[in-house]
């Protein structure tokens, strides 16, 4: 796995990404949402179900239209 500051730089790049929120503090998919912001990119955290509903809204409040949550629930889908 790339490091947060790596991420982050990527993300203020312009290019779009995608996440794990299992792997990433709150405080750290903060930064990657404000870095995106800067650049009009996009973020797809999966897992996002790992995060309290109250620090979703924290990483969604920078930047709302440029980030999507996975919410889905991986154990309970058919193989």
């Amino acid at each position: 796995m790339k490091s947060i500051s790596d991420i982050i730089m990527l993300a203020g790049t312009g290019v779009n990404l995608i996440i794990d929120a299992e792997e990433i503090s709150t405080a750290d998919l903060i930064s990657i949402a404000g870095s995106i912001r800067l650049h009009e990119s996009h973020v797809i955290i999966r897992n996002a179900d790992c995060k309290s509903t109250s620090d979703l809204i924290m990483i969604s409040t920078l930047n709302s239209k440029n980030i999507t949550f996975d919410l889905t629930d991986i154990s309970t889908e058919k193989k």
